[in-house]
């Protein structure tokens, strides 16, 4: 099972408790895990063929860009681990969340594409969002409106999640790719998570609001120091995205204790990690990523599952 979500590697601590105790604690922790790109898609298409952005084309979050696009259905999807697993094994693969920026594009195919690979096919069309989105449900249109108890994303993967496992063969191996976009923006926690953490900031580190004097041209365009409206709005933004986390970690919990009950937790893998992370003020960067710097491509990665001993910490892959 690997859960992707889109966070900095010093997010696990804090909100995401259960999944730190679920997954790390259980397992190993990788204090330096890097991705191939500080942006969504690039970064998600060398998740999915284990190639660099220069190998898969694949260089920003637009089909012109080769997100999603024809050319890249037709030279990368045929190359990634889910096809490899369904080709050349007997794995059912279940994918659900975020897939590509630019999925569900009428000029991609829209949302009846089914990339090669998966059995079961939930996939949110275009980037991210909490309610108010359309899943491609085996490539059928499945629209969410804005009631929480039946639309809240984060929570709807947790019960397809679910559903899937109780309903999958147990005589053939599995996979799942269960990829939330929380805590992407826009930042929307559910009605039980939406006062939490009233007090937390964005880290202040030795180069929170400093100018980047010395860095890559690109940094050095940043206001220094940034306004005290700019500073509030980034702590503000901070919360938000702890919030939706809590749904997350909730996620995490009901998959493991699902796979507990059904005693297959010992003999399966489970790996959490992200896309990219993102910079909170470092530099006097206020928002965004896209940076090849640690702080936009440094990302979480813990594992656990069988022949792996508890509470390892390894700063090598």
């Amino acid at each position: 099972i690997c859960i992707i979500s889109i966070l900095p590697s010093f997010i696990v601590q804090m909100p995401l408790v259960k999944t730190k105790k679920l997954i790390g604690d259980a397992g190993i922790t990788f204090t330096n895990a890097f991705v191939a790109s500080p942006l969504c898609c690039p970064s998600r298409a060398s998740i999915l063929t284990g190639k660099y952005p220069h190998n898969h084309h694949v260089v920003n979050n637009t089909l012109e860009g080769n997100c999603s696009s024809t050319a890249w259905q037709k030279t990368q999807e045929p190359e990634t681990f889910s096809a490899f697993l369904q080709k050349h094994g007997t794995y059912q693969t279940f994918f659900a969340g975020k897939y590509l920026n630019e999925y569900g594009s009428k000029k991609a195919g829209g949302v009846e594409h089914v990339p090669l690979g998966w059995d079961h096919w939930f996939a949110l069309e275009s980037n991210s969002k909490y309610y108010n989105y359309t899943l491609s449900v085996n490539g059928r249109a499945q629209r969410h409106g804005q009631n929480y108890s039946e639309d809240y994303l984060t929570d709807v993967l947790a019960n397809i999640s679910i559903d899937f496992l109780e309903n999958k063969s147990n005589r053939r191996p599995f996979f799942m790719m269960v990829s939330t976009p929380a805590p992407h923006s826009p930042w929307t926690a559910a009605p039980q998570y939406e006062s939490s953490f009233p007090n937390v900031k964005a880290p202040r580190d030795p180069n929170f609001n400093i100018h980047g004097k010395d860095k890559h041209w690109l940094i050095r365009q940043a206001k220094t120091p940034m306004t005290n409206s700019s500073v509030e709005f980034l702590d503000n933004a901070y919360r938000k995205r702890w919030r939706t986390l809590l749904s997350v970690d909730d996620l995490v919990e009901k998959v493991v204790r699902k796979l507990e009950v059904s005693g297959e937790l010992s003999n399966t893998y489970i790996i959490f990690t992200s896309d990219n992370g993102y910079h909170t003020g470092q530099f006097s960067l206020p928002m965004d990523k896209r940076q090849l710097y640690e702080f936009d491509i440094r990302v979480p990665l813990l594992v656990r599952g069988p022949y792996i001993k508890p509470n390892q910490t390894s700063p090598v892959i």
